[in-house]
């Protein structure tokens, strides 16, 4: 994709053009004008970490390494997709004129969401990715391109990714190469001076190995940070970390409070960690608000009065990062000394003896403190000073308070067993209702199998010629007999006559489905006497093989049909899509053994019904499991027709090929 570059102004906002810009994001890599600055702390150190170019403290190569950046056109990196031929974003970059809401809208997009940065497209996975991104980083870092590096960062890249090959990290490598803006960079993006290389050394073993003072000096520096920060504010002073000093406390103006700092003492160091970062980002703002307020320009743009909200952090952090704002200038002074203290004895150890003597000489004290204890909550509140302390009317409001809520709690209580009872009656109440519908269900299918077994008994016969009977059951629950001669037929007749009556000359007699009536069973009746008046020769080429092999098989379709009339009227059997496949696997076993001479239309009609047959057990499971009593007796009453098309097939079969016998 083709970009139009232009070498851009040092002196010009990054984001609106406006001139004379006095302020700097330094993670940004861009200068900025009052009001666009003003927008950038509003978002948060977290996004843009902003700083005053003519009265904040700098590194010399840090403040070189900014503008190196914004000389180099980094810009171009978070306004890519602006300036992309044929841009699709139609998005217009705001002037110096245009006003506070239109640029904070614009800035919101390119910094918080980056909505027009660079970004490439990457096929492999993400691991791929950061292993790409970090070799090409690990090889940017020896040269004084300071723009690619920037860019890769920008991507994604991790400043502290080890190379397996080289055994090293992209810092190792920019000392090693004395790349001083190189590692200002690394350092802006959470580079770790720290961090040993395969052979155990760290970067700060390399510059002193190549007696580069300056980088060795830095690069000390850099890891304290936070405490050089902290004893900047509270005596304008710096450690001398050149000679070895690398904790500088205030030995004058401050008092150290004996339970604040006996509860700093029992956090844990994670904990511990998180209040330091949290109290760094506290001090930043107080420092950066007091320069941004000794400018005159400032006045009538919108103030920061507290930390922004940082999305990685959780709920209750922000919360108490926010209510650090309350801290009045001596509470925060006398937290942050505290927090000095601690600091120095948990980097020097729990028995440093320095800091437990200056712990005795402010206040009586423990000789063993109880560091495994677990502070209470209001542990952490800052300790009031006399103006501060509560009068006695507000004291006796609080316990009037106070007893109102454990009354309210005491209720609340009470509520919660009566609910507690109530829910337990009622589980009892269902297993009972369970238990009774178990035993039910039990009873109705004794009755089901007892029902069936004086039918059949009554019939002469296990049933599969009571086409009727299937029908008003709903089920096939017994094995066929085959027919063998041709007296079935009328024993058969004189059952649908008996069973089928009309209680009146207008009811029609109903069997199964809208199939099965009166008129289709005479017909059935003249189609066998038919079968049956054929002549012997029609079948005589069927062998007793062939022909003991089609009643096993018709007898397996009989029971595969009962089989699935039970699975679709009772729930806890077996899936009627899978005795629906077992129909279909047995009326294919059938078609390959019938003659295709004289069984053609036959074996075509039961396929038809059978592929037909699958679809609707199908849809009979989906509309059970949906609960949709419309589609469920819609497919029941498709799937029991085709049953019964497919029994009647099958009993012609055996009708035919009985009478060979």
């Amino acid at each position: 994709m083709s970009r139009t570059k232009s070498k851009p102004n040092v002196e010009v906002c990054g984001d609106c053009g406006a001139p004379d810009a006095t302020w700097a994001s330094v993670n940004k890599g861009l200068l900025l004008c009052t009001q666009c600055c003003s927008i950038h702390r509003s978002l948060g150190r977290h996004i843009s970490q902003t700083k005053s170019t003519l009265k904040s403290t700098w590194n010399p190569n840090q403040l070189n390494m900014v503008l190196a950046l914004n000389n180099n056109a980094a810009n171009n990196i978070w306004e890519h997709t602006l300036l992309e031929n044929g841009s699709r974003l139609m998005k217009k970059k705001p002037g110096p004129k245009d006003s506070l809401s239109v640029k904070e809208e614009y800035i919101k997009a390119k910094h918080q969401q980056c909505l027009y940065a660079f970004r490439e497209n990457y096929e492999d996975g993400l691991l791929s990715v950061e292993n790409e991104l970090g070799k090409q980083l690990h090889a940017s870092v020896r040269t004084p391109n300071l723009e690619t590096s920037f860019r890769l960062l920008a991507l994604g890249a991790d400043p502290n990714y080890f190379h397996d090959e080289k055994g090293s990290t992209p810092l190792h490598v920019a000392v090693n190469s004395d790349q001083k803006l190189q590692v200002e960079l690394l350092l802006v993006y959470g580079a770790d001076p720290t961090f040993p290389d395969s052979q155990r050394r760290t970067p700060v073993d390399y510059s002193r190995q190549t007696n580069n003072k300056e980088l060795m000096n830095r690069l000390i520096e850099s890891q304290y940070e936070v405490t050089d920060s902290f004893s900047y504010y509270l005596s304008l002073k710096k450690p001398d970390h050149c000679n070895g000093v690398h904790f500088l406390i205030p030995s004058t103006g401050f008092k150290s409070n004996t339970a604040s700092l006996a509860k700093l003492q029992k956090l844990p160091n994670h904990v511990f960690e998180e209040l330091v970062m949290d109290v760094y980002d506290e001090v930043d703002r107080r420092q950066t608000q007091s320069i941004w307020l000794s400018c005159a320009d400032t006045t009538e743009l919108n103030d920061v009065p507290f930390l922004p909200v940082d999305n990685t952090l959780s709920t209750t952090r922000n919360q108490g990062r926010q209510k650090l704002a309350r801290f009045t200038t001596p509470e925060l002074k006398s937290l942050v000394y505290e927090i000095l203290i601690d600091t120095q004895r948990r980097q020097s150890g729990n028995s440093d003896k320095s800091s437990m003597n200056h712990l005795r000489q402010t206040s009586e004290i423990d000789d063993d403190p109880l560091y495994d204890s677990v502070a209470d909550d209001e542990d952490y509140a800052v300790p009031m000073s006399k103006e501060n302390e509560p009068s006695k009317e507000e004291t006796v409001i609080s316990v009037d308070t106070l007893t109102k809520t454990n009354q309210v709690l005491e209720a609340l209580t009470k509520q919660l067993k009566n609910s507690d009872n109530t829910i337990t009656d009622l589980r009892a109440e269902v297993s009972k209702l369970r238990q009774c519908v178990k035993t039910l269900q039990n009873e109705n299918t004794e009755l089901k199998s007892r029902l069936s077994q004086k039918v059949s008994f009554q019939n002469g016969d296990s049933g599969f010629d009571s086409l009727e009977f299937i029908g008003e059951n709903q089920a096939l629950e017994s094995t066929p007999s085959l027919i063998s001669n041709g007296k079935a037929d009328e024993i058969e007749m004189r059952h649908n006559k008996k069973s089928q009556r009309p209680t009146s000359m207008f009811e029609t007699r109903e069997g199964l489905g809208k199939a099965a009536n009166w008129q289709a069973m005479k017909a059935q009746l003249r189609q066998s006497e038919n079968v049956r008046n054929l002549s012997p020769g029609y079948i005589n080429h069927v062998g007793p093989y062939e022909r003991e092999a089609i009643m096993h098989i018709t007898e397996q379709i009989t029971r595969s049909i009962q089989k699935l009339f039970i699975s679709i009227q009772e729930p806890e059997s077996e899936d009627c899509v899978g005795c629906g496949e077992n129909v279909k696997i047995t009326i294919h076993k059938l078609a390959g053994v019938l003659s295709k001479e004289t069984d053609t239309e036959k074996i075509k009609l039961m396929i038809d019904l059978v592929n037909k047959l699958q679809p609707e057990c199908q849809l009979l499971r989906n509309s059970k499991m949906i609960n949709d009593s419309k589609s469920l007796e819609n497919h029941f009453g498709n799937i029991r027709d085709i049953a019964f098309n497919l029994a009647k097939c099958t009993k012609d079969i055996v009708t035919k090929y009985s009478i060979s016998q």
